[in-house]
């Protein structure tokens, strides 16, 4: 058995508070890889083997190009090259890059179609639209132009290539009936389907999609609205940083939701003459519509998903996850495939809170695996011991198993790095658990350097809290 993937989420790579982007103590990106990356990609090459080079997967939100400027991503995209693919040493991956967009770098799959379509013209072909998604099963055919111009920087990658697919990806083996289907987790986050929640507040009927192709379809634009690439956008790029902080708590959300649906119906009023209270159907006021949208996005969203930092998983969230694989991924593996896998695992990222599960779904004979990768990025000022990381490692044979890398020291420890399966037996989770443990003087190294960086960056958020909370209190003071 070897490793044929390795998955990584929610890297943030631009972003100041990720864990892996380098920048000096003036807030420049600097030019090469920080410690934190490079300590990481020396313990991958300490744990395979020689002769071994696995897929690298990146599974959305790699790039933060929705809050970081195109220039800073683009640099610590290179710092990432240049950990894992050096020029002067042994390079750990492929040179075949899979790319899964999310919702931070939604902007990404625009791209990738905008570019398909061009092209088609260019051919004397006319196309109906845009592709909304791709297969799921089969390597992906969209190049994801950005990465591939960054890495072509570097002589020494001649022939790399990323491919871009969206919004899900797997492998499947019709012999064996196991399937592994990997999808950033953005659509199991009510926040990403808001036109949809729209779309049934207005029908007074089911609100989730019942295919891929109508989950992009509604919502794409709202992410795209959201998050394409608010970093390049100067002062309002920041102030949209500070709206993403506020949406992760849920009181000051709601508060906000308020505030916006006011200034909104007000607005209609006073400029447009529109009065708030008219009726639109089944005595529904234009003011209940507006108040209804804005809190399904900025309001209740916050109380849901990623957002729930004191637990994994909750009774909303366990039943999304069963929508999703249970619905639209279903009917789109059928399609492709003729009949559900027999045996599913499932990988997303998202919420930045890694975890390992079974799950019964709806449709499928067998518990579905259901592993999420966490992020390398602080959401909050304090620690929070559900918040970490963790990489997938997918084998050959589609088994999948967690290298449970990190989880916020709260008690001043870091946990050993460790290899984690979803509880059923696994050849590999043995195997490569082995692998680390023979490797764990340089995972332990990996974990110093993480936990100084952790408690560095938690530090510096809470000294930034006090100081605009001490700048605030004077303001109004005056």
């Amino acid at each position: 058995m070897s490793i044929a993937q390795i998955v990584l989420s929610d890297l943030h790579l631009g972003a100041r508070d990720s864990l892996l982007t380098h920048f000096h103590g003036g807030g420049e990106i600097a030019d090469g890889p920080g410690e934190v990356l490079l300590s990481f990609a020396h313990g991958l090459r300490e744990t395979l083997s020689d002769g071994e080079k696995p897929q690298l997967v990146l599974l959305g939100d790699a790039l933060d190009l929705g809050l970081s400027p195109f220039g800073d991503v683009s640099k610590s995209f290179l710092q990432l090259i240049d950990a894992f693919f050096p020029k002067d040493g042994r390079e750990i991956f492929r040179r075949d890059i899979v790319y899964v967009a999310g919702n931070h770098d939604h902007h990404l799959w625009r791209m990738a179609q905008d570019h398909r379509f061009i092209t088609a013209l260019q051919a004397g072909e006319m196309p109906g639209d845009l592709e909304p998604i791709t297969p799921i099963i089969g390597q992906p055919v969209h190049s994801c132009r950005l990465m591939e111009s960054l890495i072509a920087r570097r002589p020494h990658l001649a022939g790399a290539s990323v491919r871009i697919a969206y919004p899900n990806w797997g492998l499947a083996d019709r012999d064996t009936g196991r399937a592994v289907v990997m999808h950033h987790g953005h659509y199991l986050d009510g926040m990403y389907r808001a036109l949809s929640n729209l779309r049934g507040f207005l029908d007074n009927g089911e609100a989730r999609p019942a295919t891929m192709h109508q989950l992009e379809a509604e919502n794409g634009p709202w992410i795209d609205f959201l998050w394409s690439d608010l970093g390049s956008a100067g002062d309002i790029g920041g102030a949209a940083g500070s709206l993403y902080q506020t949406m992760l708590s849920a009181g000051a959300s709601h508060d906000f939701a308020e505030s916006v649906a006011r200034r909104i119906t007000g607005g209609l009023n006073s400029k447009l003459g529109i009065d708030p209270s008219m009726q639109l159907k089944y005595g529904i006021t234009l003011d209940n519509l507006l108040r209804a949208a804005v809190d399904l996005t900025a309001g209740r969203a916050a109380e849901r998903q990623r957002e729930g930092y004191g637990h994994v998983l909750g009774e909303a969230e366990i039943d999304d996850i069963g929508w999703y694989l249970g619905t639209p991924m279903a009917a789109q593996l059928r399609d492709e495939l003729g009949e559900l896998p027999t045996e599913l695992q499932f990988v997303f990222g998202h919420t930045h809170k890694p975890f390992q599960d079974e799950l019964m779904v709806d449709g499928y004979e067998r518990p579905v695996g259901v592993f999420n990768t966490g992020g390398w990025v602080l959401d909050e000022p304090t620690l929070m011991p559900v918040q970490g990381c963790a990489a997938m490692l997918v084998s050959d044979d589609l088994e999948v198993a967690s290298l449970r890398l990190f989880n916020d020291p709260t008690d001043g420890t870091m946990a050993p790095v460790r290899v984690e399966g979803s509880g059923r037996v696994s050849r590999l989770v043995e195997e490569t658990g082995a692998a680390v443990e023979r490797a764990a003087s340089h995972w332990s190294d990996f974990s110093r350097v993480v936990h100084a960086r952790i408690v560095e960056e938690a530090d510096a958020r809470v000294r930034h809290l006090l100081e605009t909370s001490e700048e605030s209190l004077r303001e109004a003071a005056e």
